[in-house]
């Protein structure tokens, strides 16, 4: 079942990052003049949607994982082992940040009351979110995984 859910968590992350790419793109033409439409929200719900996803696959991993298992322990000898200290302690924290900052992107766009302004708002906030996201991702580990 580990196995499984590290290689749906690991497809699901570039989902993630293909979302992440469009909504940059929304962005991006939205704050050269064009207007905030659907698709400007639709990218910001399914990179939302696709975060949540991952939050649920990466609670599942938390709990199953071996690798977090061994380390709680002993958890003094795993924060000295980098690796394992990225997974028990820095993984998940960034990556719930930037779940939050994605949700608060998305409640800042909706309140937003003008498209100049909801452009803005969708910039720092998912912008913030991808940040975290991408610091939280292990970049020395298989860049896919099938199995």
């Amino acid at each position: 079942m580990y196995e499984f859910l590290l290689t749906l968590h690991n497809l699901a992350r570039w989902l993630v990052l293909l979302a992440a790419v469009w909504l940059v793109y929304q962005i991006v033409s939205g704050l050269r003049g064009r207007t905030y439409g659907s698709a400007d929200r639709r990218a910001g719900l399914l990179y939302t949607g696709l975060m949540d996803l991952q939050l649920v696959l990466g609670i599942l991993l938390l709990v199953s994982s071996p690798l977090v298992q061994s380390a709680l322990g002993n958890l003094g000898a795993a924060m000295q082992n980098s690796q394992t200290r990225f997974f028990v302690a820095e993984h998940w924290v960034l990556m719930l940040a930037a779940v939050v900052l994605a949700h608060v992107g998305s409640t800042r766009v909706k309140k937003a009351t003008d498209a100049l302004l909801k452009q803005r708002q969708a910039l720092i906030w998912y912008g913030l979110s991808l940040a975290s996201m991408l610091l939280a991702i292990p970049w020395w580990r298989p860049l896919l995984r099938l199995g």
